[in-house]
């Protein structure tokens, strides 16, 4: 079967930056620096054969970063949680 007849569907657990970018609706360069300033919840794949070597590609682990979302929602005072709804006349 050629590898372009498969079909990859969401939900995925990680996503390439450029990915989460796309995703997230945000430029590549803004995903970017949020993962050098640490930011993201990151998976770092290495090389097993050398441990020592520095890390790989990173993938940003998503189930993290909308546990992260989820919490700064509902931590938020309920007038600006709902300022939506309200806006919407709901």
């Amino acid at each position: 079967m050629d590898a372009n007849n498969y079909l990859i569907q969401y939900p995925i657990e990680a996503v390439h930056p450029d990915k989460f970018a796309e995703l997230l609706g945000k430029p590549r360069s803004a995903v970017i620096e949020m993962l050098k300033a640490n930011k993201l919840p990151v998976v770092e794949f290495r090389d097993p054969s050398k441990p020592n070597a520095r890390a790989g590609d990173k993938l940003v682990f998503i189930p993290e970063f909308n546990r992260g979302v989820r919490e700064a929602f509902y931590n938020r005072p309920v007038e600006q949680r709902d300022a939506w709804l309200l806006w919407m006349g709901l």
